[in-house]
């Protein structure tokens, strides 16, 4: 008789969880932006979430919490219940901070390999090699080539020491082992106007905030960071394709969850994305924000994130730098 109450009660028990996890999401599900609003990661993160909207039947609020490089709002989202109901907005930024963490010279109060768990990766971001327009250069073989001719003379201007645009530089002075004199601007505003004016001679950004310079032919577009083409640019070749083999830094953005979150609800929130990054409509706004919908499984994103990390880590450690200092 005992026996029978307790395997009614497990049932019973079983059955409840199952109808909770079941009705995920039962209230608005909010996307924690680590940047200020109208930034790139903010707007296509409401781009998307206003699309993951249709395919979850709840609200979908992006909430700004900028700050340190995006890790404000990782913590906030990493030291959350671990309910699906709050989503880590991740970019490119998290992987080399978390690549100063593996070298000794950043401390952040979660990890995002423990603390955080993927649920898949929305889109990549086309980083893009731009010069001034007097720059006496039209593709990256004549650049290595100026900047080995006259060691140190040549600036590349970026966001800010540590930020993306800063080690996309980086890895290609590394790379293309050229000497390179970095300009950290505050910001990509602040570098784009110097470049226009030619206080700097190359930056390392990307292509929605400089597109229209390219197309009017005030800045030169030299090289795309990723591995493919970008289709807004279909003739500007990539790094590989240019003579510095093996080189990629792409920005990108994917959605984290607290760890612990239900199995379920991170299913719900993967089918919920990869639908929204499905939708005509949806790519075609995305590409013109000049990003590229990835999507795939979550473990493609977990594995991918491990690579960026180690990848950081190394240029990190043979750079001397320290992100956000």
């Amino acid at each position: 008789m005992t026996r029978m109450l307790l395997s009614l009660l497990f049932t019973a028990l079983s059955c409840v969880a199952f109808a909770q996890s079941a009705a995920y999401p039962s209230k608005p599900v909010h996307i924690v932006v680590g940047f200020p609003p109208g930034g790139g990661a903010d707007v296509v993160a409401r781009a998307v979430a206003g699309k993951m909207n249709e395919f979850l039947g709840q609200p979908v609020i992006v909430e700004n919490r900028a700050g340190a490089s995006g890790n404000i709002g990782a913590e906030a989202v990493a030291k959350s219940p671990p309910d699906g109901y709050m989503v880590y907005l991740a970019t490119a930024s998290n992987g080399i901070s978390a690549g100063g963490v593996a070298n000794g010279n950043l401390k952040l109060n979660y990890d995002i390999q423990k603390d955080l768990v993927p649920v898949v990766l929305l889109v990549r971001n086309q980083n893009v090699l731009v010069t001034n327009a007097s720059v006496p250069v039209s593709n990256v073989r004549e650049l290595i080539g100026l900047a080995r001719s006259k060691p140190g003379a040549l600036n590349f201007g970026s966001y800010g020491t540590g930020s993306s645009s800063h080690l996309a530089g980086e890895l290609f002075r590394q790379m293309a082992g050229v000497d390179i004199t970095h300009i950290p601007y505050k910001g990509a505003a602040p570098l784009v106007t110097d470049l226009l004016g030619g206080q700097v001679e190359l930056g390392f950004v990307d292509v929605a905030v400089v597109l229209p310079h390219i197309r009017s032919g005030k800045l030169k577009a030299i090289a795309i960071g990723s591995t493919r083409r970008f289709d807004g640019l279909p003739n500007v070749p990539t790094f590989e394709e240019s003579g510095v083999a093996g080189y990629e830094a792409s920005g990108w953005l994917g959605l984290m969850v607290p760890a612990g979150t239900p199995a379920e609800a991170i299913t719900r929130l993967r089918d919920a994305a990869q639908k929204a990054l499905a939708a005509p409509d949806l790519r075609e706004r995305l590409t013109g924000l000049g990003v590229t919908p990835a999507a795939g499984t979550s473990e493609e994103f977990a594995a991918f994130l491990r690579s960026e990390i180690a990848k950081w880590t190394q240029v990190l450690r043979v750079g001397g730098i320290t992100p956000g200092s």
